[in-house]
């Protein structure tokens, strides 16, 4: 049924918005063109599911206040870690090189290029990086980025591992001490969720949603979008201290336990759906 047959017989129409366009950092041209679109089409939604309080105040910045909407955060156990606070806590303090993951598709909004620049500033022996993400999604930005990474002479400490499948990134997240993705946008952010569950603290950007997960300071760090100095700085810090890395990631790790599963988020959708009936015709 179209969607002016549904609005006819009474039946509501309901949307799960997750992440708008134009919340995206791009020409102001573009996203004016995005809002009007977006507003066009939420401007006849009668009800919303919103994966975050972030994404709710986007879409009623264009809208108004949406009268009838829940949030449902998405929920966490899609890849579930077995580590304890013990072994996070040993993890941490392990010497060598601090172990940093990136984890994404390689495309400019996940601010790879940024991460890369801040690290370019410290010492070669201190970290390694791993990156895992498609590696096709955008070609011409993963040639810049290998571009950047034989400019930078960085080729040695960062590995381009493409997509693995879930299996293989609970490897990683086990194996790793901090997750970094300086995305400029992002309307929920649940790889900064997967990787608390890990215990790893998270760096992110201060736009979008992850400050709805990461308390600065605590369990990770917000910095300014597109600034890569701030990304050095807190880093260099958990290079320095490993002691503060520990304490932040049983932080991580507790915050993650903080946030429904899967199940319950469900169940939140699945009672507000009950809710709604279809006016009689």
């Amino acid at each position: 049924m179209n969607r002016q047959l549904r609005k006819r017989a009474g039946y509501p129409i309901l949307t799960i918005v997750h992440h708008l366009r134009c919340s995206e950092a791009r020409p102001a041209w573009q996203n004016r063109l995005y809002r009007w679109l977006e507003r066009s089409y939420l401007g006849t939604v009668d009800g919303f599911i919103f994966n975050s309080q972030t994404t709710r105040a986007s879409v009623e910045d264009l809208v108004g206040p949406a009268a009838r909407a829940i949030v449902a955060y998405p929920g966490r156990g899609q890849l579930q870690s077995n580590l304890t606070p013990a072994q996070i806590t040993r993890r941490a303090q392990q010497p060598g090189p601090l172990r940093l993951l990136f984890v994404g598709n390689l495309i400019p909004r996940k601010g790879l290029h940024l991460l890369l620049q801040g690290l370019s500033s410290l010492p070669r022996d201190s970290w390694r990086l791993e990156v895992v993400g498609r590696l096709e999604v955008d070609p011409p930005y993963v040639r810049g980025i290998r571009h950047q990474l034989a400019a930078l002479g960085l080729a040695d400490q960062v590995t381009l591992a493409g997509y693995l499948p879930d299996d293989e990134l609970v490897a990683r997240l086990a194996e790793s001490h901090v997750l970094a993705v300086p995305s400029s946008y992002e309307g929920f952010g649940i790889v900064y969720l997967e990787g608390m569950g890990a215990g790893l603290p998270a760096i992110a950007s201060t736009a979008g949603a992850a400050h709805e997960m990461i308390d600065h300071g605590q369990n990770g760090f917000l910095v300014p979008p597109a600034d890569p100095a701030p990304l050095a700085r807190h880093i260099g810090a958990l290079v320095e201290d490993r002691e503060r890395l520990a304490h932040m990631s049983l932080a991580a790790y507790q915050r993650y336990h903080s946030f429904p599963t899967w199940s319950q988020s469900s169940e939140r959708i699945y009672r507000f759906l009950q809710t709604w009936q279809p006016n009689p015709l």
